[in-house]
């Protein structure tokens, strides 16, 4: 009995077919993409939905984004996790939690696993080719360390302004203003991004305003000041469960958890697809 394929134009056969989906194809070529909500099927080959586009949160990308040329592990849950864990201890620290006001003890987990381990996962972004992720975790990282030094006594930033308190709140507060400006600017790239991605930054962008806030009225305001601190430090616990949300969703598939994450796309993301569709149409 022959092998070749059906010579006739209109018959379909099914090469190499996958058990798990349907697909149909004839021998003048593909008739039918079949896609679902976790694959797209051409053919006799299935894909991943996130092999075509990665605009979601566990990747960090602000959008649509091809895939990278090479083949690595995705470095972002990592980054993410070494960030929202110095955001969740030293916010519980500005909130006043069981009456905690020494934050000395932070400077190692901000030096090392919000610091170095989290500057290897930046820069393995940019390995991965995602630009956006390398800069916000690699930049971040730097602020961690940064801050481990001003907690380390050895290190005499804080000692060196003790003749002069109200220079160490102002530079503070100018510390803070400059990292509450690069973080609105890494917001500005997720407006047409996801609600999950959004808020992040958005909610980053609001702590940062408060400390700074706090700094700059210490001595003046001291009871704004604190209130303004406790302030920042509520919505940073918030927002460092929204950060582990996103390593979740970086981690989670269907071959190892029995939920995943859905993509929450901003409504302006959307209609800005439909927009260059029909730009592309007319």
């Amino acid at each position: 009995m022959s092998d070749e394929k059906p010579s006739s134009s209109t018959e379909e056969f099914h090469p190499n077919p996958n058990p798990h989906h349907d697909f149909i194809a004839t021998s003048q070529g593909l008739s039918r993409v079949i896609t679902s909500d976790t694959h797209v099927h051409l053919g006799s080959m299935s894909f991943e939905r996130s092999e075509f586009m990665r605009a979601f949160e566990g990747y960090l990308n602000p959008g649509s984004a091809p895939r990278p040329s090479r083949k690595f592990g995705n470095p972002v849950p990592l980054g993410v996790a070494g960030f929202s864990m110095s955001l969740f201890i030293v916010s519980l620290i500005n909130t006043g939690a069981r009456d905690v006001s020494n934050g000395a003890l932070a400077a190692g987990l901000c030096m090392v696993y919000s610091g170095l381990i989290e500057l290897i996962a930046g820069i393995w972004c940019i390995v991965a080719e995602n630009t956006w992720a390398a800069t916000l975790i690699t930049s971040f990282s730097g602020f961690w360390i940064s801050y481990g030094f001003i907690l380390i006594d050895a290190f005499g930033m804080v000692s060196a302004y003790k003749d002069t308190p109200g220079q160490l709140q102002s530079v503070l507060g100018f510390y803070l203003v400059g990292w509450t400006l690069f973080s609105a600017v890494m917001w500005s790239f997720t407006f047409r991004s996801t609600w999950v991605l959004f808020s992040l930054m958005f909610f980053v962008v609001i702590i940062l305003c408060l400390l700074s806030a706090g700094q700059f009225l210490l001595l003046s305001h001291p009871t704004t000041a604190t209130n303004c601190t406790k302030a920042g430090g509520v919505i940073g616990v918030f927002t460092a469960f929204i950060g582990w949300y996103i390593v979740y969703e970086g981690i989670a598939t269907n071959e190892n958890t029995f939920f995943v994450p859905p993509v929450l796309l901003m409504p302006q993301t959307v209609l800005g697809r439909k927009k260059k569709s029909q730009e592309e149409e007319v």
